[in-house]
């Protein structure tokens, strides 16, 4: 069996895709829950108590790389991932970002109102794109007028991971991520930093001790670049598909108008229905390939050490022996253990952060943008990444 075309096929329109995707991993769940890739090099996971299974279980499923090397916790197993991620995880929490939300709103609202006085605007450039990173810059201590570049750092590190997948299924792509660069900006707001202290998580990793030792410079620079990306690119797609997600179901908008209520958990039932991420495996650095570190049966199957395992999240959202009526979009489902943030020790650190951003984002849509349209006069292209997934572009229209 070959892996569907359109499963590579950017040149779907993003909800066509979507479409496909879901129908086709029912049919594994109910046929193949796991399957062997050949364009990966490794096996995939379709149902949702498997994937589950393999990443609870970093014991025999691995997120190392076989000839190590990672400066990344999302690549790093206990105890040095613990330790790592214990110097982040109180700056992550729900309950530290909820203090953010001041500061959130006021940089939402400016972008949105900018929006307002033209009439129109692009969703994704215009707002779920300058957002979040100007968020994650300010939390960072980054000077605001460089989000532009931020943005070029953070497509070029997905870029990168999207290479490697398009390379194991035999493509040609190439990616350079500006180490150097990053390394200097770094290296001036540390400096800025130290003649002018802030509250800031920069100043958090520069003071933070594991076992007595400070970062070393590559570690630092790792956490830098995963904050980064954990801080703007869940929420970038987020916000776009969840317009995707009100477009094609026009009565849940109509409905949150009616009960703003269910603002936080119309955000899980994006994140359930359209996630951020294609969920589609092939990527170690960014959706956490695992790799067995022994013989292990799974549905039957038996996975040799050394072997990698794939999650298909997707499938794992819409698992009918998990969700009811799965393929329903409903803002008020209760409970919604989506994976679309991961599970297990690699759950998604910007997590919290990212609900907050799309919930501030959609109760100001909801106060100044009601009346929003999103305009098909043009079809709406995917973005053209491996890892990611989302539309290019949202064009909206709307009326005060």
């Amino acid at each position: 069996m070959q892996l569907p075309s359109f499963v590579r096929n950017f040149s779907l329109p993003p909800l066509a895709w979507h479409h496909a995707m879901r129908d086709w991993s029912k049919r594994m769940r109910q046929n193949q829950p796991i399957w062997y890739d050949s364009s990966l090099g490794g096996w995939r996971l379709f149902c949702y108590e498997d994937i589950v299974r393999v990443q609870n279980d970093y014991q025999t499923f691995s997120s190392e790389p076989s000839n190590g090397g990672s400066f990344s916790i999302i690549a790093l197993d206990p105890p040095r991932h613990r330790q790592l991620r214990s110097l982040v995880t109180p700056a992550f929490s729900a309950r530290t970002i909820l203090q953010q939300t001041p500061r959130i709103q006021r940089i939402a609202r400016e972008l949105l109102e900018t929006a307002l006085a033209r009439g129109a605007m692009d969703m994704v450039a215009d707002f779920a794109v300058p957002f979040p990173i100007l968020v994650i810059a300010d939390l960072l201590g980054l000077p605001p007028d460089n989000w532009q570049r931020v943005k070029e750092w953070t497509d070029t590190l997905i870029n990168q991971s999207s290479s490697e997948v398009a390379q194991r299924s035999g493509r040609n792509a190439s990616s350079t991520l500006p180490l150097d660069e990053i390394s200097r900006v770094l290296a001036q707001a540390t400096q800025d930093h130290h003649q002018q202290p802030r509250e800031s998580l920069l100043r958090l990793l520069l003071a933070a001790e594991v076992d007595g030792q400070r970062l070393t410079e590559q570690e630092l620079l790792g956490f830098f670049l995963t904050l980064l990306v954990a801080g703007n690119i869940t929420t970038t797609q987020l916000l776009g598909n969840a317009i995707l997600c009100f477009d094609e179901n026009p009565e849940a908008w109509e409905q949150l108008q009616r009960d703003r209520s269910l603002v936080a958990s119309a955000v899980e039932e994006v994140l359930r229905y359209l996630p951020p991420n294609r969920g589609t495996g092939g990527s170690r650095t960014i959706i956490g390939g695992r790799r067995a570190t022994t013989d292990v049966e799974i549905c039957g199957q038996l996975i040799r050490r050394g072997e990698e395992v794939f999650v298909t999240t997707i499938s794992a959202n819409f698992d009918e022996h998990h969700f009811s009526d799965p393929d329903r979009f409903d803002i008020g489902r209760m409970p919604n253990h989506h994976l679309s943030f991961g599970h297990g020790i690699h759950f998604c650190l910007g997590a919290p952060l990212a609900r907050l951003e799309t919930k501030i984002a959609l109760e100001l849509l909801l106060d100044l943008l009601p009346n929003w349209r999103l305009l098909h006069n043009v079809p709406l292209e995917q973005i053209r990444n491996h890892i990611v997934f989302g539309a290019q572009r949202l064009p909206l229209v709307f009326s005060t």
